[in-house]
């Protein structure tokens, strides 16, 4: 069953999200193109949006690689190796929900910036548009991280590691699911820079600081799951 769960959170949940977010580019770049740009445009709109495409793929990617270092774990849970390697189940759980929603945050906050600054994304100010793009990547880079840890720990697990105590690992659940509803605030924080519409030097800072600051209840809870993991 765990193995099942990490497959849907790390891998699918992520693979629904990006193909959303392909159609919906899709149908704002139809739109868009109805309006005959030149040839030469339209050229160059390919190439950015497949690099687009390309890169917003990246959480997908990273989720296999995750469930593929997570299966000798999971199996193991699965059977039911040992009773401190079973403790581990909601422990794995959450840092995979984390990494689904952080997953679907960062997407929806990237599609929502390219959508709304499309003309922009495909003309010359592409080199504006990228950096608020970028931001919300961070979150998927975050949660890859704390998954990463979680996996560290259920390998040490396995290798005769006694396992931390039960108010240690709820602690670090309670910071996994802060952790998630924080990455929340990268579509809010998208959301308000969108309606900076001129992207000249004021327009641009205040754009990207607005994504920043959604960017600080994600580096928050980063903080608290990291001391919460290095309490088991």
């Amino acid at each position: 069953m765990a193995g099942l769960q990490a497959l849907i959170l790390l891998i699918v949940i992520p693979a629904i999200a990006w193909a959303v977010a392909l159609l919906v580019l899709q149908s704002a770049r139809a739109e868009l193109a109805r309006e005959s740009a030149p040839e030469s445009a339209q050229e160059r709109s390919k190439a950015r949006i497949l690099v687009h495409l390309g890169y917003s793929g990246t959480p997908v990617l990273l989720g296999l690689v995750l469930y593929v270092l997570a299966r000798p774990g999971l199996d193991a849970i699965d059977r039911g190796a040992s009773g401190g390697v079973v403790r581990l189940e909601p422990l794995v759980l959450w840092a995979s929900f984390a990494y689904a929603v952080a997953s679907c945050s960062t997407l929806a906050a990237q599609t929502w910036i390219v959508k709304s600054r499309l003309r922009a994304f495909l003309g010359s100010e592409f080199g504006r548009v990228l950096p608020l793009w970028v931001v919300p990547a961070t979150g998927v880079i975050f949660a890859l991280i704390l998954v990463f840890l979680v996996l560290a720990y259920v390998d040490s697990v396995l290798g005769g590691v006694p396992v931390g105590s039960d108010s240690a690992a709820s602690g670090a659940i309670s910071s996994f699911q802060a952790f998630a509803l924080g990455t929340v605030a990268f579509p809010v924080a998208a959301g308000f820079s969108n309606r900076m519409r001129d992207l000249n030097q004021r327009g641009f800072v205040r754009a990207i600081l607005i994504m920043e600051v959604g960017e600080l209840p994600v580096l928050v809870g980063l903080v608290q799951t990291f001391l919460a993991l290095g309490s088991l």
